[in-house]
């Protein structure tokens, strides 16, 4: 009976602290969260958000050289540039531009010894990230696929020109500030004969980070 007695005890106190344990974790835990996120985000340093009602976009054309310049290459999109918003469509302060894809096209004339291989983005650097002193970042998007290259039929300003063609589009993660002016590029393999005639049309994409 005694044996019976303290085996009941020892039961009942196990018992007892399995809910008090029950009782007290989840309001640790919720203690621990709730620290976290009054650390991580406050007043003074708060989390950019992103707008999810405004997306950006911008389109962007280069073009260098009688053919790329002649065919009116960039049509509308005369611009190399665009500056950053400062505001969003509902008000709301930009902390950041977010470029999350750019793709577009690419071609060059008269010269089949001259290759585009990259796009360039060159804007600011964000004001937390700036090493040794650099004012501009240039951000790379490759061209990886094979160029289509052939010769126009005669007529026109592409009478009986080589020309390649380049498509590309790469998902990307890069950070301009509000405000910046950023610029389209391209670059070009060439041995040095042969006229430099070649245009890029860009479609930047990205999400406007607010605070």
């Amino acid at each position: 009976m005694r044996l019976l007695k303290q085996a009941l005890g020892v039961l009942g106190a196990v018992t007892l602290v399995a809910i008090i344990v029950t009782l007290i974790a989840p309001k640790a835990v919720h203690a621990v969260v709730a620290a976290a996120v009054d650390v991580m985000n406050t007043s003074a340093n708060p989390v950019p958000t992103y707008d999810s009602g405004t997306r950006f976009q911008a389109d962007l054309c280069v073009a260098s050289g009688a053919i790329s310049v002649a065919s009116d290459y960039c049509s509308l999109n005369t611009g190399t540039t665009f500056v950053v918003p400062t505001v969003t469509s509902s008000g709301a302060t930009v902390k950041r531009l977010i470029v999350d894809d750019v793709s577009g096209l690419c071609s060059s004339f008269n010269n089949p010894t001259l290759f585009i291989k990259a796009v360039r983005l060159t804007g600011q650097f964000v004001p937390d990230s700036v090493p040794n002193g650099e004012t501009a970042a240039v951000h790379y998007l490759p061209i990886l696929g094979a160029p289509y290259s052939y010769v126009n039929v005669p007529g026109g300003v592409y009478s009986n020109a080589p020309e390649t063609d380049y498509s590309y589009g790469q998902t990307t993660h890069f950070s301009f500030n509000p405000g910046d002016t950023v610029t389209l590029a391209y670059e070009f393999y060439w041995p040095g004969s042969g006229s430099v005639d070649g245009s890029c049309l860009a479609r930047i994409e990205g999400t406007l980070a607010t605070q």
